[in-house]
């Protein structure tokens, strides 16, 4: 019997020497994996394994940085797009990646050429369009240095002769401003402002722009009279004559004869306004900047006024085409004025208050597309 006892210990000693041998063997595999905790988004190249399971191919850490689209302010069906992302490697190089896309309801085949711009650093392309729904024009990737700076101005132009519902052009453009030290990922999953809402109704039919502008002043805590905002700041002038980036076209009070403004005027505004009754704020025209930007405002507190769509399920279309002083304006209709005070990464929307309406959500991917389409006109006081 003791000599049974004796061989179960032993076989018992066996089996936990095996298993500490088994732990400290594990431990050592494990120092000898590369690290993947130099961030969230790290990615590893992975080849050939030997017996031993390592990974034989270098880590090489990437983290997407920024991406998002910029379209064309929407002159007809036919539109350019650019799809962006920034880069940046472990040792701290930033690199930005472009596609230009020509997107149209129908085919056709045409040979187009055109170019993209960063900042003045332009590449001329040619393309043969055999153009179903969306079509790949051409890629771009740039080393950005310092000498760009945090702010790059992205212009895509194609030379395409359009035709459609009256409208001639002789070239599509794309055009959007990036900000590279605004890291979406550092900015909260969701913000809202606390905005009062203000209607643009009964006394100003026409004037979303002035209203906009009016809830703005009030969030900053003065005191305001929207009639008297309009009346005695906002610059106005005949329709037909007047250029919509000098002044409002027509008179806000009209339900039929105004055309508003953009950003410029409402600058103007702001300025009369604030010396007239105090402070030290300033209006800044942010006009081309990428939707996705619009919300590091937002999370600071800062609403921003947009021109986006009164309907956003109605593409935007041409009413007027307009020649001021040698100019060519292409009025759209279902064009509104309003005031973005909110977003929702989770739930995918932003927050607005429209003078037309009331506050209220919109799913994020179509304001962004709407605000892009309209020209990415916009507006923030700080």
């Amino acid at each position: 019997m003791k000599k049974y006892v004796s061989c179960a210990v032993l076989i018992l000693l066996c089996l936990i020497c095996a298993m500490v041998f088994y732990v400290n063997a594990s431990d050592l595999w494990q120092n000898n994996t590369p690290p993947t905790e130099t961030n969230s988004n790290a990615t590893t190249e992975t080849g050939s394994e030997n017996e031993g399971g390592l990974v034989e191919d270098t880590f090489t850490p990437e983290d997407t940085m920024l991406n998002g689209s910029i379209y064309g302010e929407y002159l007809t069906s036919s539109s350019l797009r650019i799809e962006w992302s920034t880069t940046t490697t472990a040792d701290d190089k930033v690199y930005l990646s472009l596609e230009l896309y020509l997107d149209t309801p129908d085919t056709i085949t045409k040979t187009g050429n055109g170019y993209i711009m960063i900042n003045d650093v332009k590449k001329d392309f040619d393309s043969v369009l055999a153009v179903g729904t969306s079509t790949l024009l051409t890629t771009h990737a740039q080393a950005i240095d310092e000498s760009f700076g945090n702010e790059l101005n992205i212009n895509a132009y194609l030379s395409l002769e359009v035709e459609e519902n009256g409208v001639k052009l002789d070239g599509l453009n794309a055009n959007g401003r990036i900000l590279l030290n605004e890291d979406n990922s550092t900015l909260p999953l969701s913000h809202k402002i606390a905005l009062e809402h203000i209607s643009q109704y009964p006394s100003l039919p026409s004037g979303d722009e002035i209203t906009s502008l009016a809830m703005v002043l009030k969030y900053l805590k003065y005191e305001i009279n929207t009639v008297e905002l309009c009346d005695m700041y906002l610059e106005k002038g005949p329709v037909g004559y007047t250029s919509f980036f000098e002044a409002n076209v027509g008179n806000p009070k009209s339900a039929y004869n105004s055309f508003g403004c953009m950003p410029p005027v409402l600058v103007k505004a702001t300025e009369k306004f604030v010396s007239a009754n105090g402070g030290s704020y300033v209006a800044n025209d942010i006009s081309g900047i990428d939707a996705h930007s619009l919300y590091s405002y937002v999370s600071q507190d800062k609403p921003v006024i947009v021109w986006a769509c009164e309907n956003f399920s109605v593409d935007p279309q041409i009413s007027h085409i307009w020649v001021i002083d040698g100019e060519t304006l292409y009025v759209k209709s279902n064009i509104s004025t309003m005031v973005l005070i909110g977003y929702d990464y989770e739930a995918n929307t932003v927050t607005l208050a429209d003078p037309a309406g009331t506050i209220f959500d919109i799913d994020m991917d179509i304001f962004e597309m709407r605000f892009s389409q309209m020209g990415a006109y916009a507006l923030v006081i700080e």
